[in-house]
Order: structure tokens, then C-alpha cells, then sequence
């Protein structure tokens, strides 16, 4: 072998630096897969485990249309009703009228005997003209004083007005008139010396004034720093209103209110110095501070004229002004007796209900005496018959009874002008008013209605509780209508269009306030709502909400407000956590 050349690595034998290689490189291939087996052994049971947020339904808060009903029953009646009574003095010779019996205007009810009526004796009929009118004549009379009374009782109250003024600016005179005659006096007895005193008085007067003067314009220079203040201050709460700031806002107005305060507070103690001034309230203190040395500089007191009481040109206004007022006052007195004799009369005048139906019944039966044979033996002859479409009420007669002038036939009432006469809880009758249009149902029929009257007196039903009665006309009655049947109607009270609504049942109602459930970044939260008109499956929502917020119809069992959920829409299908609101 050349001595230059290396002999070769017999084939299949590694070297010492290639073995050491491959055990590092092995090495490092067992230390990842411990790594990884690690990794797997801590991710595995998380990727494995279930995410356990419940699920609650939600719905959108949408616009749309909402039309509200008041359901209401009560029972089918008849607007238009009429008893007849009998003409005459004779026998009923067919009686065809039956309850429940349907009759058209013109069917015979009842049928006389016309023969006993040729031997009736003649009857005048001057007895009913007489009655009617004197009755009349008492009506339009009691009528005429009510109206009197009614008018008298306004002028009662203006007149008592005038008078309580009259009398207390009367009084006021008399006070005036004394207190100057007094002072006026007083100033006739003045001495020098008194004068001298009075000028001492003055300038204590003035000193106190000034003193005043002094803290008024220290006030009033705090004042206009407190208004800077609170105009700085308002800029600054507008500003923190309008970045959403809601507690430096509440602080900064808080603050506001204070300064505020302290103004009013000022302006009271202002208002108390410048009443302490006197009569220089409206002099600053420089000016009353001149005054006092031009006083004190001043030679002594100079008398001045003193006015003689019984010519004082105001006290001799005074007292004219109070001679007028006591004669206004004495026929003030005198008009407000006339009006309250008015008021006396037509309480004794009043005629009661009773003594109207009392004169409506002499006028019936004044008719009924009033009328001549012939006129007697005309209506037995038409007899009874039906003036208007209509059922038959009460028939409890028969042919061969021996009827006489004002006895009850036959009653009918009309099946055209008809209503429902419902009732309405103390909770729903403000919401009704006369003219809202309504759907009737009365059995199988369907009707268009118009509410009616609405009764304006409370009753009591079964459970003690106030209820009120209204009627619901039915503008398109016909033959099946019934009678005294229930009937139910659902009256239209509201209709708004493209407003906020929800789910009538997503509306809670607690102690203080109205709520609903929404869900908002994965929490439940409440929020209180102002409700408006609701229907059978949305209500109105006005304020508390906005569109596409997420609201809970039912919260599930064990579910609060502040606990995590995540939205499940009414299809079932998992949603979004909820937008925040």
C-alpha cells in the first residue's frame, strides 16, 4: 500500500463522530414526542370537554303595526222599546201576539169588539188639553228657574269674590285712615327737639342703611362671581353630557344646584337688606354715605310746616275713596241676596223624577179621557198593531178578556235598533270612548258595532267589585238576532303604525315598574320600559328599548338577571351572545 494514500473504511462499520451524530439526532426526536405527548395529554380533555353556557329563546325588538282590542260580553238588547196600552173600554176579540214572536210594523197584536164601544156614553175631551197644559206650564216654569238658579249660582261665586275684596279693601282704608291720622297728628305735636330727634333717627337710619348698603354690594359682587361659575359649569356638564359622562354630569350639576342655592339664598338676605334700608334701598353706599356728611355738616334742625290732619289732601282722598266702596259693597250685598233667593226658589220649584212620571201619566190618561166616541170606536176598530220591526216582549193575554182604557196589552221591542249592553272593569273603562268601532259576536253571527253610551255611574257586581255599563250599538243587525243572548265584542281602543314591539309575555310587570328580560353581551340583563297600546301578541314599547335588541319572552327556571346565556331565536337554531343596548 503507498505510504500517501489512507486505507478505507471497511464497508457496514461506522465511525466514532457519525455515531455520536445519530445519538443526538435521536436524542432530540424522543425529547419532541415527550413534548408532544404532553401537549396532547393537557389539550385533549379541553378539546374533548362541552361548552355548558344555557341557551335561552330571544326575539328581536322590530317595528311594526300594533291594533288594540277591549273584549267585552254582556247581552243582546233593544235600543227601542214600546208597551201598548188599550184605547178603550172593550173585549179583545183575537190576541195574536205571542212572546218571542217576531213582527214586521203594521202586524195586528190585538183585535176589539167593537159592538160594546156604540153603547159606551159620551166622554168631553176637554179634560186632557187642560191637564197637559197646566202640567206644561209647571214644567216650563220649574225649568225656567232651575235655569235661573243654575246662573245664579255662577253669579253667587263672582259676587262673593267682589264683596270679600270690597270688604278687604275697605279695611285696608280704614287702616290707612288711621295710621295717617295718627302720624299727621303726632307731626302737628312735634317739637324742635323732636324735630332734632327725628333728624338723629334719620341718620341712625342712614348709618344702618349704609351698613346694609355695604353687605348688599359685597353680596352682589359674590353673586355675579358665582354666576361665572355656574355658566363655566354648565359648559362643562353640557360637555360631559354629550361624551356620555353621566357621573361628572350628575357631579358638576350637582355642584350647579349648590351654587344656585347659595344665589337664592343671597338674594333672600338682598331682599332682607334692602328692606332693612328702608326707603334709600335703592341708593349705593357712596351715595348714602355723602348724605350722612352732608348731614353732619349741616346746621341744627330748621321746623318745618306741619300739615294739619283735616286738610290732608290724601286723608280727604281716603276717605271718599272708602264712602264709594262701602255704597259698592251694600249693593254688592244686595245682589248677592237676590241671587241666592234664586237659588232658594228653584229649590222649592224643583219637580222630582216621581212627579214628572206623575204628569206624564194625568197626560196619558188625560188622552185617553179627552177622547170622543167616535175617536173610540176608530182605534178599537184599527186595534193594535206594530209600529216597527221588532219581537214581542210580554204578551200574557187572551181572547175574551175584557180590556179597559190604559190597560197593558202587549209589549214589543225593535230588533233594528239594537246594542249590547256590556260591562267594563274599573281597569278598562277609561279607555272607552263614544263612536269607537267594534266587532260583535253574537253565536255564530258576526257583527260591525259602534260603542253608545257610556254610563257614568259605577256599579257593584257579584264580587263586590265597580263595574261600568256601556252599549254597543249593532249597525248591521238582522233576523238572527236574539234577545237577552250573550254576546261578546271586541271594541277597537288604539292602532299605532311602525313602532318598536315585542312579545306581549316578554312585558313583566313588578311593584314600581315594567320590565323586560334582554340579553346583551352574553348576560341577562332587565330593562325597565315605557309601555304603549298592546294587542294579543305585541306591545308598544316607547321608551326602555331599541330596534334589533334582543329581548327574553320567558326567562327559563334558574335563570336571574346577570346570568351568562347565549341566544336561542324562536327557531330553535343557536345565535349571537346579544348586541349591547
Amino acid at each position: 500500500m503507498p505510504k500517501n494514500k489512507m486505507p478505507k473504511r471497511p464497508k457496514g462499520r461506522k465511525t466514532p463522530a457519525q455515531r455520536r451524530r445519530q445519538g443526538r439526532i435521536i436524542t432530540v426526536i424522543i425529547g419532541v414526542l415527550a413534548i408532544l405527548s404532553m401537549v396532547a395529554l393537557v389539550m385533549l380533555p379541553r378539546m374533548m370537554q362541552t361548552d355548558t353556557t344555557p341557551m335561552v329563546a330571544t326575539q328581536e325588538v322590530t317595528k311594526g303595526d300594533v291594533t288594540s282590542y277591549l273584549e267585552v260580553s254582556g247581552t243582546v238588547k233593544s235600543l227601542k222599546t214600546k208597551t201598548y196600552y188599550s184605547p178603550v173600554n172593550a173585549m179583545v176579540k183575537e190576541y195574536t201576539a205571542k212572546a218571542g214572536q217576531v213582527v214586521n210594523v203594521g202586524t195586528t197584536l190585538v183585535s176589539f169588539d167593537t159592538d160594546s164601544l156604540e153603547n159606551d156614553s159620551k166622554k168631553a175631551g176637554y179634560t186632557h188639553s187642560a191637564t197637559v197644559n197646566n202640567n206644561q206650564d209647571l214644567l216650563d216654569k220649574a225649568n225656567k228657574t232651575q235655569a235661573e238658579a243654575q246662573t245664579a249660582k255662577g253669579n253667587v261665586q263672582i259676587i262673593q269674590g267682589d264683596i270679600d275684596r270690597f270688604k278687604a279693601y275697605i279695611n285696608n282704608l280704614k287702616q290707612a285712615i288711621s295710621e295717617r291720622t295718627i302720624q299727621l297728628s303726632q307731626q302737628a305735636a312735634a317739637s324742635a327737639e323732636v324735630l332734632e330727634q327725628d333728624q338723629q333717627i334719620e341718620m341712625a337710619a342712614l348709618s344702618q342703611a349704609l351698613e346694609a348698603a355695604e353687605q348688599l354690594q359685597k353680596l352682589k359682587e359674590q353673586d355675579e362671581v358665582a354666576q361665572k361659575e355656574i355658566d363655566s359649569l354648565s359648559i362643562a356638564k353640557s360637555q360631559a353630557e354629550f361624551t356620555g359622562d353621566k357621573n361628572t354630569a350628575k357631579t358638576i350639576g350637582t355642584q350647579i344646584k349648590n351654587k344656585k342655592k347659595t344665589i337664592e339664598a343671597d338674594e333672600a338676605l338682598i331682599k332682607k337688606l334692602k328692606e332693612k334700608m328702608g326707603e334709600y334701598a335703592n341708593l349705593s353706599a357712596a351715595d348714602i354715605q355723602q348724605m350722612l356728611e352732608g348731614m353732619s355738616a349741616s346746621e341744627n334742625v330748621k321746623e318745618t310746616d306741619i300739615k294739619d290732619p283735616s286738610a290732608d289732601e290724601q286723608l280727604s282722598q281716603w276717605q271718599l275713596d272708602l264712602e264709594n266702596a262701602q255704597t259698592t259693597l251694600s249693593e254688592l250685598q244686595s245682589d248677592m241676596a237676590k241671587e241666592e233667593a234664586k237659588i232658594d226658589a228653584a229649590d222649592a220649584s224643583e219637580v222630582t223624577a216621581s212627579g214628572r212620571k206623575a204628569m206624564e201619566d194625568n197626560n196619558d190618561l188625560a188622552e185617553i179621557d179627552s177622547l170622543s166616541q167616535e175617536e173610540l170606536l176608530e182605534k178599537g176598530r184599527k186595534g193594535i198593531k206594530a209600529e216597527f220591526n221588532g219581537i214581542v216582549t210580554k204578551a200574557e193575554l187572551f181572547a175574551g178578556t175584557q180590556a179597559t182604557q190604559g190597560m197593558e196589552l202587549v209589549s214589543v221591542a225593535s230588533n233594528d235598533d239594537v246594542a249590547v249592553e256590556a260591562t267594563v272593569s274599573k281597569y278598562d273603562y277609561g279607555k272607552l270612548k263614544e263612536g269607537q268601532k267594534a266587532r260583535i259576536t253574537v253565536g255564530d253571527n258576526e257583527y260591525l258595532g259602534t260603542v253608545g253610551d257610556i254610563s257614568r255611574v259605577a256599579q257593584v257586581n257579584e264580587k263586590g267589585a265597580p263595574i261600568i255599563t256601556c252599549e254597543v250599538d249593532i249597525d248591521n243587525p238582522d233576523d238572527n238576532i236574539f234577545l237577552g243572548v250573550e254576546a261578546k265584542a271586541s271594541i277597537l281602543i288604539g292602532s299605532e303604525k311602525n313602532v318598536l314591539t315585542v312579545p306581549v309575555e316578554a312585558v313583566n310587570t313588578g311593584k314600581d315598574s315594567t320590565f323586560c328580560y334582554v340579553l346583551a353581551d352574553g348576560v341577562i340583563a332587565r330593562r325597565e320600559v315605557v309601555t304603549g297600546i298592546s294587542s294579543e301578541t305585541s306591545t308598544q314599547i316607547e321608551e326602555g328599548l331599541k330596534e334589533g335588541d334582543l329581548v327574553i319572552p320567558q326567562l327559563t327556571d334558574g335563570l336571574t338577571e346577570g346570568s351568562p346565556a347565549k341566544s336561542m331565536p324562536a327557531g330553535g337554531q343557536e345565535g349571537a351572545d346579544g348586541a349591547d343596548s
